[in-house]
């Protein structure tokens, strides 16, 4: 073992204490001087590469210590033999050290865009397939994956698995072994899908793992439009297949390594893609289907890679741009997690066109609100929902199916939100049961103290009964419902009813306290009509005066701001689904498979 390996050794062993670290920079800068000075460029790149994370916490020695270990890795590169495993393992770490220096240095004048990366990727994969297409472990370098090893002192070799290698795993022992990706790999993550099928084409026995054949049929959803919705939710299903090994010997069968990025990650992000490729095929459904992206996807991944982060941004945005309220979008809120995305991953092509979509549309639907005038006159709609159909994940055909739903909402703005919907919905219940457990269930809502419901051959006038706390007072309510008008036919029905209600007290076994107080409340999804409203208020007035007793009307107005002054709305509106049941298309599609 030369001094510079056994520097390097040294390095290790004291990077595992914290108050080492200066130490352990040293060894692994003098390591790599030792390497540089007898051609070993590479593994003075390996040192240089260590020394920045030995160094942290003093910002301008890492980023020159990554200077140095990108020249470390060009010089190596230069001084090797193209399409040779000093080469390979060269071009490997370049690659992965630009992406770091990307990252950790947000600020840094040398900092690279994702171009630089893209172009390195096209050379690496062009040379696996120029130099290797042939050869008799070509299904590793264009498909599986190779582990490259050297002991950085000049012996290289290599391992040619039967699984897919680990992308980006790397060890270091007695050996350094590198995990460096198939030129298939490459060419996904640079999205070059032609050449990537045309390695699926040449190999199509080598996409033996789930992951492998998730990314096969990512890149066949890509070039064949027709078939998108039922690639990509191949692709989901293999992913998600990709389940932890259940014993030692699949462990082993995956080269003892299991990442969960598949399951966690590629699995949401593609399940989420096909649903709005189907909504292209189906505009009708366009809400449903991007409803159904969003909890696919979910809010929070475990694992992070840019593109899906961005994805999720603009999904969130774009599902509330179409629901029922557009103004829960916060732009401010949006665009601030977009450019913090920005900062982690650093910048994409995508970014100036996904953040005019941001500002743009919050803007526009605020304006149709405020000021409609002005709004129609302007642009802004127009520019945001351009600029989202060229962010590649989303893409100008479902941009075109969801423009009408958008659409929607800017007249809906501009006409003002509907506020009748819910007297609509009441004065269309007509059965008194369903709109007792309406009532019953916006009484729930409430928390009382206790709550039931009483209709029946002796309920004694009280349909509903509530025990409630009502500004520090304990108050006993019963309640007495009627669909429709209160003409004289049913209130003389429901007179006799309320005068029930104090005839015949509550059981206190029912009570949880006693009431200080007892009211009688006639319910109606109508209101009295003008022949009746004249005795109704005669009677209730008696009743107060001689027998102390408290009644109160509540038609359908006094209903309706009785719901929106509690914040009851989503309350109502479950409630209200339950009594509807589902619709016919709803149970249509439950029969689907």
């Amino acid at each position: 073992m030369s001094e510079a390996r056994e520097l390097f050794a040294e390095s290790l062993r004291l990077k595992v204490a914290p108050e080492s670290s200066g130490a352990a920079v040293e060894r692994l800068v003098r390591a790599a001087k030792l390497w540089r000075a007898s051609g070993q460029n590479f593994s003075a790149g390996m040192a240089m590469s260590d020394a920045v994370y030995a160094g942290w916490g003093q910002p301008e020695w890492m980023a020159e210590a990554q200077e140095s270990a990108l020249t470390d890795f060009r010089n190596a590169l230069s001084s090797s033999a193209e399409g040779s495993l000093p080469w390979i393992a060269s071009m490997h770490k370049l690659r992965q050290n630009l992406v770091q220096a990307s990252s950790l240095f947000v600020d840094w004048e040398f900092r690279v865009l994702p171009t630089h990366v893209r172009e390195l990727g096209v050379d690496l994969s062009e040379s696996l397939l120029l130099h290797h297409g042939s050869s008799d472990h070509a299904d590793n370098y264009l498909v599986k994956g190779i582990r490259v090893m050297t002991d950085l002192d000049g012996e290289w070799s290599a391992e040619f698995p039967p699984y897919e290698v680990s992308v980006g795993g790397e060890a270091v022992g007695k050996t350094v072994t590198l995990n460096v990706p198939s030129a298939f790999h490459i060419l996904v993550d640079n999205g070059d899908w032609q050449r990537a099928h045309e390695i699926i084409a040449r190999y199509p026995n080598a996409f033996v793992s789930a992951g492998l054949k998730g990314w096969r049929a990512v890149v066949l959803a890509n070039l064949d439009g027709s078939q998108a919705v039922e690639r990509f939710d191949e692709a989901a299903n293999a992913f998600a297949a990709d389940v932890h090994p259940s014993s030692g010997e699949e462990l082993s069968a995956k080269g003892g390594m299991w990442s969960s990025i598949n399951p966690e990650l590629w699995a949401k992000y593609f399940g989420a893609r096909a649903r709005l490729v189907e909504a292209i095929r189906t505009p009708a459904r366009v809400k449903q289907l991007l409803a159904k992206a969003v909890e696919i996807i979910g809010t929070e991944l475990t694992w992070h890679r840019g593109e899906v982060a961005r994805f999720q941004i603009l999904l969130g945005v774009l599902n509330k741009l179409v629901s029922a309220d557009p103004t829960l979008i916060s732009a401010e809120e949006a665009r601030k997690e977009y450019l913090s995305e920005i900062r982690f991953s650093g910048p994409s092509a995508e970014d100036d066109f996904a953040l005019t979509f941001i500002s743009e549309a919050a803007t526009a639907l605020r304006g149709f609100g405020t000021d409609p005038a002005s709004e129609v006159t302007d642009a802004r709609l127009a520019r945001a929902i351009d600029a989202l159909s060229r962010v590649p994940s989303i893409g100008p055909d479902f941009v075109k199916v969801a423009r009408p739903a958008i659409g929607e909402n800017a007249v809906r703005a501009i006409l003002g939100p509907i506020n009748t919907w819910m007297h609509r919905e009441l004065e269309s219940i007509h059965d008194e049961a369903k709109l007792r457990t309406v009532l019953l269930r916006l009484l729930q809502a409430g928390l009382p103290l206790y709550v039931q419901l009483r209709h029946g051959p002796v309920e004694h006038g009280k349909d509903i009964v509530a025990l409630v706390e009502d500004r520090g007072t304990v108050v006993l309510r019963h309640y007495q419902v009627k669909c429709g008008d209160i003409d004289t036919m049913k209130w003389r029905e429901s007179k006799d009813e309320l005068e029930e209600m104090f005839l015949v007290p509550l059981e206190s076994l029912h009570l949880p306290l006693e009431p200080v107080r007892v009211e009688g409340i006639l319910v109606t999804n109508g209101h009295a009509n003008p022949f009746v409203a004249p005795v109704m208020d005669g009677w209730f007035r008696q009743q107060r005066e001689q027998l102390g007793r408290v009644f109160e009307f509540v038609h359908l107005d006094r209903l309706v701001n009785w719901i929106t002054e509690s914040r009851l709305t989503g309350e109502l509106r479950v409630a209200l689904a339950e009594q509807h049941g589902p619709t016919a298309k709803q149970k249509e599609r439950e029969r689907q498979p």
